[in-house]
């Protein structure tokens, strides 16, 4: 039977149908959100009748959600069919990748699909001050790039190094660098610079999302994901939701000094490379050339970067454990010594990948975030309230929307 089958005036309460029907509008918007639709393919998709579908869609471009698009033909004979997709310019959100040392801003549709990327680079010892000012200054560009500006903005996502609360604080940084960084509250810094919703989470967890939306983590339940570049650390994805724990701390095993984690990439093989030290991908190149000196480093590498994934693969017992940062593009000389090693540790090691989201996937991840927070603001609203929220409603909703 047809979900609208149940909307029916012989049947079932009128509080009962109202929230039917505003489901309905609901699944209707997520599909139009992923991709312009025709009123057969969301019907044939949804399982609604023709006559059904046709009223949601026009209460949604009523609500001025939707608006046609470009006919669409589905024959040589007759019409072009009636298509929708989301209102041009309606909204967009924002992920702000604040790293040790870069800036990498995207800008997307309130699909998600990106619009604009822009990176700037700086120094691991830039004051904060000046940190957040170049980082809302790459943001106002990349926007500019869409003659848009920060008003455009529904939901915007933070990511940052280190353990950050619930509430959007930076409560711990372990690495070098990034002075007066530990106790800013982010949320708040940014809630004064943006209309719409502000969400912070660490970078390793946002990777971990994007892996998850985007990645080799989609469709899996149990995953590590580790994110190796200047500094290292992991985060893990439980039952098919990214584990952030009580302080958002979960995964920072480099912590452990007997991980060797800490300043991995600065230290391995420090014993035999000499001075000055070759950059990453000298090292990667000259061992993929066959440089003994450069092996015996990379082996070192590996083995230390893959004690501390078994620590997190030992914890958790993931299906899949993915390899992600600045590190990942040389994993064909890495990798084989890494699984070997996860492997004598763990009894039961996990697959293996490499991620292909590359140094995009922090601020990807955030993009997903913010898809997530407005999903979630729509689905509440239509359970709780008696009409379908429109869009500025729906914008206020995901600014007011508590922290989870």
């Amino acid at each position: 039977m047809a979900p609208e089958a149940m909307i029916d005036s012989t049947g079932g309460s009128m509080g009962s149908r109202s929230l039917l029907r505003r489901m309905n509008s609901l699944g209707i918007l997520r599909a139009v959100l992923q991709a312009p639709s025709t009123l057969r393919t969301l019907a044939n998709d949804s399982g609604l009748s023709r006559t059904a579908v046709d009223a949601i869609v026009t209460d949604l471009v009523g609500l001025g959600w939707l608006e046609p698009a470009e006919a669409t033909a589905t024959s040589r004979i007759g019409r072009p069919a009636a298509a929708y997709r989301i209102r041009a310019g309606l909204g967009h959100l924002l992920s702000i990748d604040i790293g040790a040392n870069h800036i990498h801003v995207v800008v997307a549709e309130l699909s998600g699909a990106v619009l604009a990327q822009r990176t700037a680079h700086l120094d691991e010892d830039t004051e904060a001050a000046e940190r957040l000012a170049t980082a809302l200054a790459t943001g106002d560009a990349a926007l500019a790039d869409l003659d848009l500006d920060r008003r455009a903005v529904w939901v915007t996502t933070i990511g940052s190094p280190g353990a950050i609360g619930r509430n959007g604080e930076v409560l711990y940084f372990g690495g070098t660098g990034l002075p007066g960084w530990v106790g800013l509250d982010l949320r708040d810094w940014f809630e004064r610079e943006f209309e719409g919703a502000v969400l912070v989470e660490g970078d390793v967890a946002l990777g971990a999302h994007a892996e998850l939306a985007l990645g080799a983590a989609r469709g899996r339940r149990d995953v590590v994901y580790l994110l190796c570049g200047v500094r290292t650390s992991g985060s893990s994805i439980i039952d098919g939701r990214v584990h952030r724990g009580v302080h958002g701390a979960a995964g920072i095993v480099g912590e452990m000094p007997e991980l060797r984690w800490s300043r991995l990439n600065e230290e391995y093989g420090g014993s035999v490379l000499g001075t000055p030290r070759p950059s990453r991908e000298e090292i990667f190149d000259a061992a993929r050339a066959g440089d003994r000196v450069a092996g015996i480093a990379v082996t070192e590498f590996a083995d230390d970067l893959a004690t501390g994934a078994a620590a997190l693969t030992l914890a958790v017992d993931p299906e899949l454990l993915v390899i992600g940062g600045g590190s990942a593009p040389g994993a064909d000389v890495f990798l084989p010594r890494f699984i070997e090693t996860l492997g004598a540790i763990c009894p039961l090691p996990p697959e293996v990948v490499v991620s292909a989201l590359g140094s995009e996937a922090v601020a990807l991840g955030g993009v997903s975030l913010a898809s997530q927070r407005l999903d979630r603001v729509l689905e509440n609203a239509v359970r709780e309230r008696e009409r379908f929220p429109g869009p500025e409603e729906a914008r206020r909703l995901a600014r007011q929307a508590p922290a989870s």
